[in-house]
């Protein structure tokens, strides 16, 4: 396979034709989104995508929230570019990495990280989530951002308890409006009103796994510098090892802190931003729409997400309509009745509700991007490397 400027990864099956096509890395940017039921080939395709990045000496992220992706990917890495990977393996508890949402994110896109990372937890405590909670983290959050030296997520209860902690920071704060919260606002609270955030946020770090990769380990990985130096970044989220909210929460937080890093590239020239591939299976794991409407400054700073799942439903509808409406290439491998309806609209008229219900494994359909402008809907089968 020539992996200068296509990523291949099908072919046409049109008539007798069968000829191998892919996508253009500037097309890659507009992102893309794959749809299928377990076992129709979603992960095969990734992986032929990912291996030729790797070959091709491209930087990569894979987020797995099941390990096994991962751990064909990391066995398949040529010996020359070993040297590139970072494995964010966070089952083994030998594990010395640590990454850091909070860490130097520019200013310019501080409320846009802010928000992402209280949409994490807005998700994770969805029932128990109110107004107060959020207006009260949203300024500690905004204020640990703006600190000189990166603040991380155990500071929340620090500068909620600590007054000359909370004193000190304020004088770096750069927003009047996040000065006058503190100074008028935060006295009014008692106690009892930040009893939930408290809760939250201790219950959150007690947990030794969490603890570990965002405060405790003492490796900390520049995620900006993985970009900009090509790395393979992987990020093993086995559920079946960490449990299900502890592998949503650090898998969010990992992405919010890719677009945080990802945003810190606005102090190099756009033509001088190394093109960057994240790629997620089981995306509605870790996605929130604060994240989703990131996806149109992300291609700016080049980087370019894979999205990957199983059914429509595992997205509330403005999850849906935001990524259907800000990815450039759509893939469908077989799914089901409901999603068959929502997708035969999307791709109207070539294909109907029983065209996608009748699928083989590993055949496909898809509006691909080409030089920025989606194809007509056609059918091909995917390629293994």
């Amino acid at each position: 396979m020539n992996t200068n400027d296509i990523t291949y990864f099908a072919k046409t099956t049109w008539r007798s034709l069968r000829k191998e096509f892919g996508i253009k890395q500037k097309d890659r940017l507009l992102h893309t989104y794959m749809i299928g039921k377990t076992g129709t080939g979603k992960s095969t395709c990734i992986e032929t995508k990912i291996l030729q990045d790797i070959h091709a000496n491209r930087g990569v992220c894979l987020i797995d929230p099941h390990g096994d992706l991962v751990h064909a990917i990391e066995k398949s890495i040529p010996p020359e570019r070993k040297k590139d990977l970072i494995y964010f393996n966070i089952p083994d508890p030998k594990l010395n990495l640590k990454y850091n949402p909070f860490r130097k994110v520019s200013f310019e896109k501080r409320s846009l990280v802010a928000s992402g990372i209280l949409d994490v937890f807005s998700k994770l405590w969805d029932r128990a989530w109110g107004v107060k909670l959020e207006h009260i983290l949203r300024h500690a959050i905004l204020t640990l951002l703006d600190q000189p030296k990166p603040a991380n997520v155990a500071d929340i209860p620090e500068i909620l308890l600590n007054r000359s902690f909370r004193n000190e920071a304020i004088q770096n704060v750069k927003s009047e409006l996040v000065r006058k919260f503190w100074k008028r606002e935060f006295p009014q609270y008692h106690k009892y009103d930040l009893l939930p955030v408290m809760n939250k946020i201790g219950g959150m770090l007690v947990h030794p796994v969490i603890r570990r990769v965002l405060i405790e380990n003492t490796e900390e990985v520049s995620l900006r510098k993985a970009m900009d130096e090509k790395k393979i970044v992987l990020v093993n989220l086995s559920k079946g090892h960490l449990g299900s909210d502890v592998a949503k929460i650090l898998g969010a937080l990992f992405i919010t802190s890719i677009a945080s890093a990802a945003f810190s590239r606005v102090d190099t020239p756009e033509e001088e931003r190394v093109p960057f591939m994240v790629y997620m299976d089981e995306f509605h794991n870790f996605t929130t729409l604060s994240l989703v409407n990131m996806f149109s400054e992300l291609r700016k700073f080049k980087v370019g997400m894979v999205l990957a799942h199983q059914y429509l439903h595992q997205l509330d509808d403005k999850i849906k309509r935001a990524v259907l409406g800000n990815v450039g290439t759509i893939i469908s491998f077989r799914i089901g009745t409901e999603d068959a309806r929502y997708m035969s609209k999307e791709m109207y008229p070539e294909f109907d509700v029983e065209d996608f219900l009748n699928l083989p494994n590993y055949k496909i359909y898809l509006k691909l991007m080409i030089d920025g402008v989606p194809s007509r809907p056609f059918s091909a089968i995917t390629i293994p490397y």
